[in-house]
């Protein structure tokens, strides 16, 4: 039968809480300290370009201060129990040692043995002791006789090597680490109390507040309802305007503190009024609500957006946050949400309108607006002047204009001119240097054939110094010089393109004055059918385009014979008025009509008549023979 001790000195309890504590404080501080050092680390990258719009000091949370608080207290705890564990005096029980009563070594002989039993036996005997109580002596003798015993006779021997005590085994004793307080009668109500607090509420109502989280979102942490709305009423065709009245009917817009509160009515309001007059200003259509979302959130994201599209001042301070929280969240669902659709059905101008809308929110600036109002301090009243005084109307012009011109036209904006002017050759000009559209190791396209097409594309004005790698280089070389006609060198170039590694280095950031976020400048390439305004392949997201990048992409020909027209596009996620486009001609040929292809001399001689290999042949076509004539046989007997 067993028998439970429990911790009456608290020493084994405290390495059983010192475990728990542990166990519960590692995770909770890398939890919450990954999650501050993770934000730290996104406000320590702060944007290296001019920010005109700056995000607002977050303010600190009372929960936040009480996380630290119960994280302090724990660690503080865990110290005190540790302190308590190295300063205790531990005491353990002695093991009983019948050599050590005896008073003999480990090993001794049997009349060793003997010798010391009769000689303590006689020494403690309670009738011979007079300087001992009788108690005492009594059980000394009795010890005396238990040694004796356990290393004389066999049977307690074996008892003792075994279980310690030479009268085998009689009651094994367990230890808890837990004070006996912990599981007396009238403690026990309140432990199965904070059981129940624990297991029964405080774990369900984590376990289904994280599942309930997790199953709102989609892979791209967008709401389902959102992905639905969108999935729903996307369409091609689809004018930019109700992509941007569908983008405001987000559900992300009609929660966390986002949504309509009756109290901005008037505020909403008078931003209307204002964003209307811009509309006028700039010749555009009449600014109303959107007929098909109508809900006053959507209505209020969709006024927040367009004050941020004609650089209208919000002077409540609450919805101009409120703004900048919009304005990001949009650019992340139009690029994981409405471009993924988009790109999945093969929509070309959808795509096209949806990347000119990320634009649009990166630069605050209308896509029917000139691209000169991306750059710093530039408001529609001083790029009204500078194009009616000086014919500027373009940011290609304004690259080209003479030192002496540019700086008489940016002086309307002051003391801010040099920043505007440093900021032109800011904005990347991209250029398509070379396309090679070819089938890999053949000289024409044929219908169903797998086509290839490599392009460079350049920014105008950067110098290669970031690609160290002598490979790449040559690659990047090659596929400017390489000729349409070139069969094997083409071969040899797009193996080498699918060789190379990605490189490590990003594009740089985008300068975005009237953006509050960082933003890295990335670029789209676009293939498309002129014919049906259709995707031919996905379209490719290149983030790595510092000075010059080469681009393989393969798809299948036509299963007609013809002439077929191509577009590529290179849309920027970041610059307004820095999109291009060529257009490619792809001949499919007729294979019936190609020349014969020359052919190959088989010079292969038969086998001599008494070789081998010509007994070989021979059994081998008899072999057939009879495997032929079983076949017939069987299918006659069938």
């Amino acid at each position: 039968m067993a028998q439970y001790t429990y911790d009456e000195s608290g020493v084994t309890f405290y390495f059983y809480a010192l475990t728990v504590l542990v166990l519960i404080l590692i995770p909770s501080s890398f939890y919450v300290l990954r999650a501050d050092l993770f934000s730290d680390s996104k406000a320590d990258t702060k944007a290296k370009t001019l920010k005109i719009r700056k995000k607002p000091a977050e303010k600190k949370s009372k929960w936040r201060s009480i996380k630290y608080f119960i994280l302090s207290g724990g660690w503080l705890v865990f110290l005190l129990i540790g302190y308590n564990v190295k300063t205790a005096e531990y005491t353990l029980p002695d093991q009983w040692d019948p050599y050590a009563v005896l008073g003999l070594d480990s090993g001794a002989t049997p009349a060793q043995i003997k010798k010391a039993f009769r000689k303590l036996s006689l020494k403690f005997h309670p009738d011979k002791v007079r300087d001992m109580v009788k108690e005492e002596a009594e059980a000394r003798y009795i010890d005396i006789n238990r040694a004796n015993k356990a290393l004389t006779d066999d049977e307690a021997r074996e008892n003792f090597e075994k279980y310690g005590n030479p009268d085998g085994l009689l009651t094994r004793t367990m230890g808890i680490a837990l004070p006996r307080i912990l599981i007396e009668a009238k403690t026990s109500p309140i432990l199965m109390a904070l059981y129940g607090l624990v297991v029964g509420f405080l774990l369900p109502y984590y376990v289904g507040r994280w599942w309930y989280g997790s199953s709102r979102y989609t892979k791209d942490k967008i709401l389902n309802p959102t992905m639905i709305t969108f999935f729903k009423n996307i369409r091609e065709p689809i004018s930019l305007k109700n992509l941007i009245d569908l983008l405001t009917a987000a559900e992300e817009f009609n929660t966390d503190g986002l949504e309509y509160k009756p109290s901005e009515e008037e505020a909403i309001k008078k931003l209307e009024v204002e964003v209307s007059e811009r509309c006028k200003f700039y010749g555009f259509e009449y600014f109303y609500p959107s007929e098909e979302f109508t809900s006053k959130s959507a209505f209020k994201a969709k006024v927040l957006l367009y004050c941020h599209f004609y650089r209208v001042p919000i002077e409540d301070q609450e919805l101009a946050t409120q703004q900048q929280v919009m304005i990001e969240k949009s650019i992340h669902l139009v690029h994981k949400g409405l471009v993924q659709i988009s790109t999945v059905h093969g929509w070309t101008a959808c795509t096209v309108n949806l990347l000119r809308i990320i634009q649009m929110l990166v630069q605050g600036v209308h896509e029917g607006c000139s691209p000169l109002l991306q750059l710093p301090y530039m408001d529609c009243i001083t790029y009204k002047s500078i194009a009616q005084n000086h014919a500027l109307y373009g940011l290609s012009q304004a690259k080209n204009f003479p030192e002496a011109d540019r700086r008489a036209a940016f002086s309307y904006l002051g003391d801010k001119a040099d920043i505007a002017i440093k900021s032109i050759d800011a904005i990347p000009e991209v250029e398509i240097a070379r396309t090679i559209l070819s089938v890999i190791g053949d000289r024409v396209i044929t219908p169903l054939s797998i086509v290839t097409l490599i392009l460079k594309v350049k920014l105008v004005g950067s110098e290669n110094v970031h690609i160290k790698d002598s490979f790449i280089k040559d690659v990047y070389k090659r596929a400017e010089s390489t000729g349409d006609d070139d069969i094997e060198g083409i071969e040899k170039l797009f193996n080498d393109i699918s060789k190379m590694k990605p490189l490590r280095t990003k594009s740089p950031e985008a300068l975005a004055p009237y953006l509050a976020a960082k933003k890295q400048s990335n670029w789209w390439l676009i293939l498309s059918n002129m014919s049906n305004s259709r995707n031919v392949v996905s379209p490719i997201l290149i983030t790595d385009l510092i000075s010059e990048k080469v681009i393989s992409v393969q798809f299948q020909a036509p299963n007609v014979a013809g002439s077929y027209d191509f577009q590529v596009n290179i849309v920027s996620d970041s610059f307004v008025g820095c999109d291009i486009s060529k257009h490619i001609k792809m001949v499919v040929s007729d294979p019936t009509l190609l020349p014969p292809e020359p052919e190959v001399d088989d010079d292969i001689s038969e086998p001599e008549a008494n070789s081998f290999a010509a007994e070989l042949s021979q059994a081998r076509n008899q072999s057939g023979r009879n495997n032929r004539n079983n076949f017939d046989d069987s299918s006659d007997e069938d």
